[in-house]
């Protein structure tokens, strides 16, 4: 076993070394638009036609020529009506057309009126003079929202509902994913099930639910999980299992508990001896025992036990590696700068992720910190909205200004 570092590693640091270690994830997947869960694309999608396809009218109204416009007051005969999905028509000089939105503008006009700014009536329309009029106004035109043959979603890019939305829109069905197995490992005899009866000195598994939510939520749905006692030789057998059937074969794991210096601390142990540690123990706070190898040729996270910890290292850096590794080059979000309405007065020599929760007040947000900060409490994550990062050696006074980063955000979703 590696021995404990004598200096903890700064968590920019981490981050840098995590995002230059990943490689883009092999594990690719076809799939029709109705089936994707919020993945990132393998592979950039091209437009197959224009969007719109044609020119279109952004409002109910009237389409006419611009030129055919004179002094206000001017009536023209209306001897056409242009709905959505009709065939294109023409409009013939000094006439008008009443039109729909998202109609095709007919051939020959250049212009469309709101209705609200005509007079209809006994087939023919008052018009407004030319000057209180835009030639081109409320038409969209062809190719406007995308460019056929043009890239509109990078690869690296999460299928956000309006992600799918937009595919859909130029004509793709079916997109290439990445598809990750990943593999979340708990240990500790403490464990128990939830769907069991409690017994003496057992808790129950938290972290294992928890972490399975965050990876699903964040775009990778191929998720299995295994809990390990503390006993090295089950530990390894287990891991030998996964790493050569190569039907169970995972792209990432993800471990919570087993990483620390206890005795009993086991899972790290048996991963480094199965592979290479990376680096081990940051200035991260809930989070310090942080780990990070490779085994096999596989990354694996290794996570505290204590549920926030597992929560904040997730978030800030398990997730922008899995995003890199996708094709990613924005990982994080940028974060708010916000003022608080709290005091932290004594510098600490970690970097903080405290919960924190966003409100008005006094006609501007603040952020307002959870009373109690333990790693080991999840009420405070449910209580907050997001992390306030309290830099290595800082103090904060109400009124000073810190970076926030949303749960929302975090997620990408």
């Amino acid at each position: 076993m590696s021995q404990i570092p004598a200096v903890l590693m700064p968590v920019e640091d981490a981050l840098s070394r995590l995002l230059d270690s990943m490689r883009p994830f092999s594990a690719v997947q076809d799939l029709v638009l109705g089936e994707t869960r919020g993945q990132y694309l393998a592979s950039a999608v091209a437009a197959r036609v224009d969007v719109p396809a044609f020119d279109n009218a952004a409002v109910d109204g009237v389409a006419l020529r611009y030129q055919d416009l004179a002094e206000p007051g001017l009536t023209l005969p209306m001897p056409l009506r242009v709905a959505a999905g009709d065939p294109p028509c023409t409009l013939m000089p000094g006439q008008v057309a009443r039109i729909f939105t998202g109609a095709p503008v007919p051939t020959g006009a250049d212009t469309v009126l709101m209705q609200e700014d005509c007079e209809i009536a006994d087939g023919r329309v008052r018009l407004p003079g030319r000057d209180d009029v835009t030639q081109g106004q409320n038409i969209r035109p062809a190719g406007q929202d995308a460019r056929r043959d043009a890239i509109v979603i990078e690869r690296g890019q999460r299928l956000t509902p309006q992600a799918v939305g937009l595919i859909a829109s130029v004509g793709v069905p079916q997109v290439t994913v990445s598809s990750p197995r990943v593999l979340i490992l708990t240990s500790g005899d403490e464990l128990q099930r939830a769907d069991e009866s409690p017994l003496p000195g057992k808790i129950y598994d938290s972290n294992g639910p928890q972490l399975e939510q965050l990876v699903v939520q964040s775009g990778f749905p191929a998720v299995r999980r295994e809990h390990l006692p503390d006993d090295p030789a089950i530990i390894s057998d287990t891991l030998t299992r996964y790493l050569t059937d190569a039907s169970q074969r995972p792209d990432v794991i993800i471990s919570t508990g087993g990483v620390s210096v206890g005795e009993e601390d086991h899972l790290r142990a048996v991963l480094e001896a199965k592979g290479s540690l990376d680096f081990w123990r940051l200035a991260i706070k809930p989070g310090k025992p942080f780990t990070f190898g490779q085994v096999d040729g596989i990354p694996f996270f290794g996570l505290p036990g204590n549920p926030s910890a597992v929560l904040v290292c997730y978030l800030t850096l398990v997730l922008p590696a899995l995003r890199r590794a996708c094709g990613a080059q924005t990982v994080l979000p940028a974060p708010q700068t916000l003022p608080v309405n709290f005091s932290v007065n004594k510098p600490g020599k970690r970097q903080e992720y405290l919960r924190v929760r966003c409100l008005q007040e006094d006609g501007e947000l603040r952020l307002q910190q959870h009373p109690n900060q333990s790693s080991g409490m999840l009420s405070s994550a449910v209580w907050a909205d997001g992390l306030a990062v309290v830099p290595v050696g800082r103090t904060v006074s109400p009124g000073d200004r810190l970076a926030y980063f949303s749960f929302a955000d975090l997620l990408g979703g």
